[in-house]
């Protein structure tokens, strides 16, 4: 774990592992969002045996400054790119997971010379007209009784497994309730707003996208369940392949991702 000072503002990031830099942008569920940055998940770890994994938290998660009131979508990307800046990397591969995957295709369709390969799995941004979701913040609002299953039967296949419970568990300390929720600030300044978490404009602008790009989509996603069909008709080039899970599937099946990442980053 350590800090960095960005455009004036605080990082925190992970970093661990050894190689070619890669740079992992987290998502809703994961390092950052749920585990502290020294509590690295098993993707990151396996990611980590051949590559320097630099993982930041996004701006407003715990140990990260927000960005300004009103900030949208491309500010978050120019985040990355003064991010980029201060860490002295022309370009690099980038693994984006859910959230993260959204910007990290915004990224790379407006600053391609940065993005080597992309490897995007269940990425937010993406939207189907007409298709009713999971609507992701009203489900993670705080409840007085029940407990974090709601969240888990959004996130997780199998709601009621080890991961998912040690993920959400239904009596979480406060730590753990601090780094919730503070992330979900975050998430919400650019994803709160109708179609929540996506941009309608980004499908249409996929194709701008000239990095090779691979994306593992899982049929079980409720959180935007026909993206792995919106992306191959909105990106031909793209390699889209699904596999099985929840949205968080990057936490479910971990050594699948990692394998089939690190397989065509390489």
């Amino acid at each position: 774990m350590t800090a960095l000072t960005v455009d004036g503002r605080a990082v925190e990031l992970a970093r661990l592992g050894s190689g070619a830099p890669l740079l992992y942008l987290h998502g809703l569920a994961d390092v950052h969002a749920v585990w502290p940055p020294d509590e690295p998940t098993q993707l990151l770890r396996r990611l980590a045996e051949t590559r320097d994994v630099i993982a930041p938290a996004h701006p407003g998660y715990l140990g990260s400054d927000a960005l300004p009131a009103g900030a949208d979508v491309e500010d978050h990307t120019f985040h990355l790119v003064d991010l980029l800046d201060t860490l002295e990397l022309d370009a690099v591969d980038i693994v984006g997971c859910s959230f993260g995957g959204w910007l990290a295709a915004e990224l790379a369709l407006r600053q391609p010379s940065r993005v080597k390969r992309l490897a995007l799995v269940n990425p937010l941004g993406v939207h189907v007209r007409g298709r009713t979701v999971a609507l992701f913040f009203g489900a993670v609002a705080p409840r007085g009784v029940g407990g974090y299953g709601e969240v888990r039967g959004v996130l997780f296949a199998e709601p009621d497994s080890e991961i998912a419970m040690h993920a959400f568990p239904d009596q979480p300390d406060r730590e753990r309730m601090l780094r919730w929720f503070t992330g979900l600030t975050g998430a919400a300044q650019v994803g709160w707003k109708s179609p929540q978490l996506s941009n309608p404009k980004l499908a249409g602008r996929l194709p701008r996208i000239t990095a090779a790009t691979l994306a593992l989509v899982s049929d079980g996603d409720a959180i935007n369940p026909l993206a792995a069909k919106l992306l191959r008709d909105a990106a031909p080039s793209f390699t889209v392949e699904t596999i099985d899970g929840g949205h968080c599937v990057h936490l479910e099946q971990p050594d699948v991702v990692a394998t089939r990442v690190l397989e065509f980053l390489a």
